[in-house]
């Protein structure tokens, strides 16, 4: 056989393997179908033995036994002979208001001290908490467990306290990498805390009222006292570490500091007194004042705020407080019949001070009166004094009116005859010129008596016989033809000259 032949049937031979294995095998006996809300666990029969088999429940790549990596849904191809194949549900829900708190079962131990791990290849609690969600982690490897979220309402603060860390000094909060409790609070909202690293208990803040109905103490006589108090008191957020630290819880305030310190007080200062000053208004309003002080006092030392400390009741024995009332009930009578007098007296009083005002009033009305009319009168003079004035000034305006018209009329009158006397000047001027033109006043008066003739007036020169010439004619005649032919021709000449013929 040659050697391209042995070629081609290798060649062929190792197509035909893979198809086998990769059509055959894999698809037949390998593929695997992991659906949604599953996940495949895988155990390797074959590889290096487990260095750890007490502590590694499960592990890695190349070692024999359970894998620590899950394989979430789709098509999967493993040799069922080299893994064991187990497909479980897959998913770990964690709910909205709920966290997550995985603790690793494979891995080294922790170190000594440390009770939370950060590294999930170690055993142990992790420090890091799964939020709400689906979460698909190897139940061999890992145990989860759900506990609620830490859930903080409006009007509340969260006091946390930090279970590991360093030790803060005594009696005083911690900072945050210090153990107890932390200096911050936290606000309203959702925290995914690990309940495993700290704890947090929430407090209402703002102010509220506790009432204490049955503090008793002793009086200064040996009488039993009874008081009915109402403290209204509260926690501003920066005070309530130190009160959770020292105190605890609301209701722990109030056993351990509210009540106690009442009684307390109570039994202090209400021992100065005797039954019967209990009874007066003064040493009740004076037992009040240094109940609240001293309460407020005391309580601003231990970062709780006081509003107000109010006594509502005190309870005398009745052996004391009978005799007491009715003696206050005669004192009272008394009391009350001397201010009925002194009642009727301020009524009589201001009786005549009623009439003294309505006298009063009349009074100043008829002044008011006489005023006005005074003011009415005075206001009349005046404007009868501005009317004559007006009238004065309108006269003069008038006056000095009539002194323009009149010096405009001869002004007038001196342009107009001006203006005459300048066309008479003219029409002289005009005439002495008219003359002038016509060569005298003969030639002007033959014309003016030829401007008068009439239109078809005519001249006519006859011959008269032999030896008659023109120039024979006597002068006037000649004068009357010139005068007809300067008649003629008056329109072409100049206006107001007419022409003059050989002129």
């Amino acid at each position: 056989m040659s050697r391209d032949a042995i070629i081609r049937t290798i060649v062929l031979l190792v197509l035909a393997w893979f198809v086998l294995y990769e059509a055959v095998y894999q698809w037949m006996f390998c593929y695997l179908y992991v659906e949604p809300g599953h996940m495949l666990m895988l155990n390797a029969k074959l590889g290096r033995a487990n260095p750890d088999p007490e502590n590694l429940r499960v592990v890695g790549p190349g070692i024999k036994g359970v894998r620590k990596v899950v394989l979430g849904e789709g098509r999967h191809f493993f040799d069922p002979f080299l893994y064991d194949r187990n497909v479980a549900h897959a998913t770990v829900t964690i709910g909205a208001m709920e966290v997550g708190v995985v603790e690793s079962k494979s891995g080294q131990p922790l170190p000594a001290g440390a009770f939370l791990s950060e590294d999930p290849d170690h055993k142990g609690i992790l420090r890091k908490v799964l939020t709400p969600g689906r979460w698909r982690l190897n139940p061999v490897a890992f145990q989860i467990t759900t506990k609620p979220v830490v859930n903080i309402f409006p009007g509340f603060v969260g006091a946390v306290t930090k279970l590991s860390g360093d030790k803060p000094p005594q009696g005083k909060l911690a900072e945050p990498h210090q153990r107890g409790t932390q200096k911050r609070v936290l606000q309203p909202g959702l925290y995914y805390l690990n309940p495993e690293e700290v704890t947090v208990n929430t407090l209402e803040v703002g102010f509220r009222e506790h009432n204490l109905d049955d503090v008793t103490f002793p009086s200064k006589d040996g009488f039993t006292i009874k008081l009915d108090t109402s403290v209204v008191w509260g926690l501003e957020p920066e005070q309530v570490p130190w009160v959770v630290l020292n105190f605890g819880g609301v209701e722990d305030v109030i056993e351990k500091v509210i009540r106690p310190q009442v009684e307390s007080i109570c039994r202090i200062e209400g021992s100065k007194y005797s039954a019967m000053e209990f009874i007066e208004g003064t040493t009740r309003e004076r037992f009040q004042n240094t109940f609240t002080d001293s309460l407020a006092k005391v309580c601003i030392e231990k970062h709780i705020a006081i509003v107000i400390a109010l006594v509502r009741a005190i309870e005398v024995p009745k052996e004391i407080l009978e005799p007491i009332q009715q003696s206050k009930v005669a004192e009272e009578e008394r009391l009350t019949k001397e201010q009925q007098q002194t009642t009727q007296k301020i009524v009589n009083d201001l009786e005549q001070l009623k009439a003294d005002v309505e006298k009063g009033v009349r009074e100043v009305a008829a002044e008011s009166e006489r005023l006005i009319a005074s003011v009415r009168a005075e206001g009349e003079k005046k404007v009868a004094e501005i009317h004559a004035q007006q009238e004065v000034e309108v006269a003069m305006i008038d006056k000095q009116i009539a002194e323009i018209v009149a010096q405009r009329t001869r002004l007038l009158g001196k342009a107009n005859a001006d203006v005459a006397e300048l066309k008479q000047k003219a029409q002289a001027n005009r005439l002495v010129l008219n003359v002038e033109a016509m060569g005298g006043p003969a030639v002007y008066a033959n014309y003016e008596f030829a401007r008068q003739l009439p239109p078809d007036f005519q001249v006519y020169i006859r011959y008269a016989g032999p030896g008659t010439f023109w120039t024979d004619l006597p002068a006037g005649p000649r004068q009357l033809e010139d005068a007809a032919r300067l008649k003629i021709l008056e329109p072409k000449g100049a206006a107001g000259v007419p022409e003059v013929p050989g002129k």
